[in-house]
């Protein structure tokens, strides 16, 4: 598929989820060209919204589009994700409204700012999961990247036999005594919205799992340091105790390891 043939299917979509012809499109923005998807912002007189149309290299990355339909439709009615106007995991088509920029990598870093993110973590996993969403497994998540790149026949030093033993050891330590919970797995600035309201866009790695390693994810891409950690921590959970802030150092730890992972597999694709 070309990039015009796609850019044109954007706009077609568009069009019809919002029932104009497509002359009355004002405009057709590419925002996001990446490894399992392309995304443009259209805008018309009544809406903007965002198409998203998705590939199949997604299956290398663990994602599962029928899973992240059901769990949007769950937070787009918490008002912590995206109004969905037409998900249709079959033809790889995601089709939301545009909730406008997204956060400077510079917001992510603001005190006041990490409270919120800390607020807005304990709304999410507090959210009841939806039937058909899927298990997150740290375990299983790390065995399908080695394998991965296994049969890709890549061996990268992130993978030596002790790496590879520790990852599995901390991800079994998680799971100890720790309820699994609606996760988006994947905080950072550019999946973060702010019109005084903070949402969360690009659920596609989400799913039922550990809390403190949704946690870790915007304290490993920010490199929160101590102080930062623990303002999140505390303005998540009262739960502040020794123990839960070593758990999330081990989370930390593991979401940088399965981050690299996740490049390796990407980048062998081709």
């Amino acid at each position: 598929m070309t990039s015009a043939g796609t850019a044109a299917g954007a706009l077609d979509i568009a069009a019809r989820v919002l029932g104009i012809a497509v002359e009355a499109v004002l405009s057709c923005e590419p925002i996001k060209h990446g490894l399992t998807n392309d995304s443009w912002l259209v805008r018309t007189k009544q809406d903007d919204v965002v198409v998203r149309i998705s590939n199949a290299a997604e299956q290398a990355l663990q994602i599962d589009r029928q899973s992240e339909a059901a769990v949007l439709a769950v937070v787009s009615e918490a008002g912590i994700g995206p109004e969905v106007l037409l998900c249709d995991p079959a033809q790889r088509v995601l089709v939301t409204r545009y909730l406008g920029d997204t956060w400077a990598e510079a917001d992510a870093v603001r005190e006041d700012n990490i409270q919120r993110l800390g607020q807005l973590f304990r709304r999410l996993h507090r959210l009841s999961p939806p039937l058909g969403v899927r298990r997150v497994e740290l375990n299983d998540t790390l065995e399908g990247y080695f394998r991965t790149l296994q049969e890709r026949g890549i061996q990268p030093a992130l993978t030596t036999k002790s790496l590879r033993e520790r990852a599995l050891q901390v991800a079994l330590k998680l799971r100890e005594n720790s309820a699994a919970t609606l996760c988006h797995n994947d905080v950072h600035h550019l999946n973060v919205t702010d019109d005084g309201q903070l949402r969360l866009i690009d659920w596609e790695y989400a799913g039922v799992g550990q809390r403190l390693f949704d946690l870790a994810s915007v304290c490993v891409y920010h490199n929160y340091d101590k102080l930062q950690r623990e303002q999140l921590l505390s303005a998540y959970t009262s739960l502040t105790e020794l123990t839960t802030w070593h758990r999330l150092e081990l989370a930390c730890w593991l979401f940088d390891y399965v981050r690299d992972l996740w490049m390796a597999v990407r980048e062998s694709g081709g």
